[in-house]
């Protein structure tokens, strides 16, 4: 009982984050990766992306976990759950997304849906790939937050491939 109480008092005593120590923290961390966030995956299918070429370098970020709700104080976030919750969910993109931290100069994200479901293991690959010129989203950091430049409509999930869009 004590320890509820005293995280409730931390929660109310502890300093606002600092948006851009948190940006600063998520790009020492993940410049040069790629992250899924996700909801869950089909039975499968995650055991199949393992099994391809780089996709077990994927980081993957269940967006169903506790630091995701809103009712979460943004206080207790390490800087990959803040920028998930304040930056990537609130695109609306569907789940999973993709997204490739660019050095620190930008993100790209793109949704792994594709024919009515989420894409095979297989063409994750090829739709990071086709990321470096047709993203969903371009994030640019910018103060403590991200600019939002819209490339592709959400409903464009073609892949451009040396034998056309797929």
């Amino acid at each position: 009982m004590v320890t509820v109480w005293m995280r409730r008092a931390w929660d109310r005593l502890a300093p606002e984050p600092d948006p851009q120590a948190l940006q600063r923290g998520f790009f020492d961390r993940y410049a040069g990766r790629s992250l899924i966030v996700h909801e869950g995956f089909p039975e499968g299918w995650l055991g199949k992306l393992v099994h391809e070429p780089g996709g077990g370098g994927h980081f993957r970020i269940d967006a169903t976990q506790p630091a995701f709700r809103p009712d979460t104080p943004a206080r207790r976030l390490y800087p990959v759950q803040w920028l998930v919750r304040e930056h990537i969910l609130p695109l609306d993109l569907p789940r999973p997304v993709l997204v490739k931290v660019e050095g620190r100069d930008h993100l790209r994200a793109r949704h792994l849906r594709r024919h009515g479901g989420i894409c095979d293991p297989a063409e994750v690959g090829m739709i990071l790939g086709d990321m470096t010129e047709r993203p969903h989203v371009l994030l640019y950091p910018e103060g403590g937050g991200f600019s939002v430049d819209w490339v592709l409509d959400p409903e464009d999930n073609l892949v451009d491939t040396p034998y056309g869009l797929i």
